[in-house]
């Protein structure tokens, strides 16, 4: 009996181990390639994990779309890509390879109406600041993100997206570069 509730102890006392080690590891670009390995098309970058504001994030991409997604732990401590509703799926994406003669590409979308998403990635290199109308004629500074030669933005805004989804780009000096949304032009005769 004796043997029986030490073996059951060890086994605890492992198992308990086991779950902290796990628990304190923090998330890598190989974790990232064993959650999606079953995906189709595969995953054939990971650009970067980063903890900002909060959540673990990564972008990656496959043959057709770059992705930006949240990471999270199970109860085990194995990392898991998971949205705001608790699914195994990504925040959003944008189509990958990006056109040469675009500026920015870029993608937005909503969650159940509780959060937007605005995510793209910078073509033009004169391009340093991104806003985003998150709500109507309310702009944010959108989240810059560097990788080697590849720069991404990002905007997470609580509520719905406002549409027409308005995203416009500045250079260093704060010029206009492009904008989704055309300005409309005033006609001078009236």
């Amino acid at each position: 009996m004796k043997k029986v509730f030490i073996g059951i102890a060890i086994i605890t006392v492992l198992i308990i181990v086991f779950l902290i080690y796990n628990h304190k590891q923090l998330p890598t670009k190989e974790d990232v390639f064993k959650i999606t390995k079953n995906w189709s098309p595969a995953t054939e970058e990971v650009y970067f994990v980063r903890k900002i504001d909060g959540d673990w994030l990564t972008i990656f991409r496959n043959m057709h779309s770059i992705m930006i997604a949240r990471l999270e732990q199970n109860w085990l401590g194995y990392w898991e890509i998971k949205d705001d509703l608790g699914y195994e799926s990504t925040l959003i994406s944008t189509y990958y390879p990006p056109l040469e003669d675009e500026e920015f590409n870029w993608s937005a979308g909503s969650k159940a109406g509780i959060r937007s998403y605005y995510f793209g990635q910078i073509i033009n290199p004169t391009i340093k600041r991104i806003e985003v109308e998150t709500k109507k004629d309310f702009y944010e500074d959108a989240l810059i993100i560097s990788y080697e030669e590849s720069r991404f933005f990002f905007v997470k805004s609580d509520g719905e997206m406002v549409m027409p989804v308005n995203i416009r780009g500045y250079s260093e000096t704060g010029e206009l570069i492009h904008s989704t949304i055309k300005p409309i032009k005033k006609d001078k005769s009236n």
